[in-house]
């Protein structure tokens, strides 16, 4: 891993987020995927070589074992995340876990002290840092461009799972942990909410629903946005479809967020403002090209301009729309640099990309929320 050859990639997951690894590892410039691991071998050798991977690694331990394997991507269902990539870091590859990093915060700080032990890269996939516009929010929150910030407020809204012949895997507790929505989309918020303020949220209140108590589970198993059929079995929900959240920052800011999945006609939107005592702004994922910068005196909007060049496909010219999956190569090509050069984990600066702490606070987030909603009080978030 000194620059002489491309990063060797494997992918274990081949459900919806899988591929979409692989096409952003593939134009980072630094590394090639070389295996993709599904639910069976069966399955690995079909869904490896639907996306042109010839590898006969078909199973997480083969992947595992492999010493030409630098970097595991964990890319299967919440439960599995912990085992896999303590597997992976134990076999001393570098890791790129999907969140949530695992149910618990403490097994969390446990894989993020494994990966500092073994001297080895771990980062979680907080895709929504990766969009230029975010860096240049982030940038201009820095630079003091906003004043003293006063209040960070927005949402997360889906309505992949609005009717009740949705489901998903996400749905079960086994699988995907003990909150649904908050775990899912709403640490996204929280991440970002961090990321471009540069504040920490110190504690919450948390009013969480579960607005669709019974769903109809089809015998044949869903795909993620996929819907279904409305034949099969009723089953009881036990996570939440919708949380309204009231946080507290570290320095006296205020926020609010609110978090849905079942509100129909929003896709993916996720929307972020910030306010200062000088200025306010506003990023909305679904048009990432723009922001919203607005003052007593006036207000204009803020587009994309030229990026420096990186190694792998060049970002497009201004005007050519750049979205999820750009940003998603993007928040990839810092951490595989920082692999193919060689460069120690504790040489990179902080906030390069969102290490596997930032995963830790974001569990601990989820866990405060839980917490704050069954005790209908503000609960602190966990090693703030």
């Amino acid at each position: 891993m000194s620059g002489t050859r491309p990063v060797r990639a494997a992918v274990i997951g081949a459900g919806f987020i899988g591929p979409q690894h692989i096409d952003a590892i593939r134009r980072t410039g630094y590394a090639e995927v070389v295996a993709l691991v599904d639910a069976t071998p069966e399955r690995s050798r079909a869904s490896a070589a639907a996306l042109g991977i010839e590898s006969d690694l078909a199973t997480p331990e083969a992947v595992f074992a492999d010493p030409a394997i630098d970097v595991v991507h964990i890319c299967t269902p919440n439960a599995t995340h912990v085992a896999l990539a303590t597997a992976a870091l134990e076999a001393g590859k570098h890791v790129v876990v999907e969140k949530p990093v695992s149910d618990t915060a403490a097994e969390a700080a446990s894989l993020a002290a494994l990966a500092h032990a073994r001297g080895r890269h771990g980062m979680v996939t907080f895709t929504y840092r990766g969009y230029p516009m975010v860096k240049r929010a982030r940038s201009m929150v820095a630079g003091g461009e906003l004043g003293t910030l006063r209040l960070a407020h927005g949402c997360y809204l889906q309505d992949w799972l609005s009717e009740p012949t949705d489901y998903n895997w996400r749905l079960e507790p086994e699988h995907a942990g003990r909150s649904r929505a908050v775990a899912d989309i709403g640490m996204h918020w929280f991440d970002t909410a961090e990321f471009v303020s540069g504040l920490a949220v110190e504690s919450v209140f948390a009013d969480l629903a579960t607005i669709i108590p019974e769903r109809i589970r089809p015998a044949a198993a869903a795909t993620t946005f996929g819907g279904g059929s409305g034949d099969g079995e009723r089953v009881r929900i036990a996570t939440e479809d919708a949380a309204m959240i009231l946080v507290r920052f570290a320095g006296g800011a205020r926020g609010t967020i609110t978090v849905s999945q079942v509100s129909p006609g929003h896709k993916n939107d996720l929307t972020l403002e910030v306010a200062g005592s000088v200025a306010s702004l506003v990023w909305r994922q679904e048009s990432p090209e723009r922001l919203w910068l607005g003052t007593r005196a006036d207000e204009r909007i803020l587009v994309r301009g030229p990026s420096p060049q990186d190694a792998g496909v060049a970002d497009l010219p201004p005007g050519h729309p750049e979205g999820w999956g750009e940003a998603l190569r993007d928040l990839f090509r810092p951490f595989y640099r920082a692999v193919s050069q060689g460069t120690p984990p504790d040489d990179v600066p902080p906030a390069t990309y969102p290490a596997l702490d930032a995963g830790r606070r974001a569990v601990a987030f989820v866990e405060a929320v839980l917490a704050s909603d069954a005790s209908g009080r503000w609960e602190p978030i966990a090693g703030t």
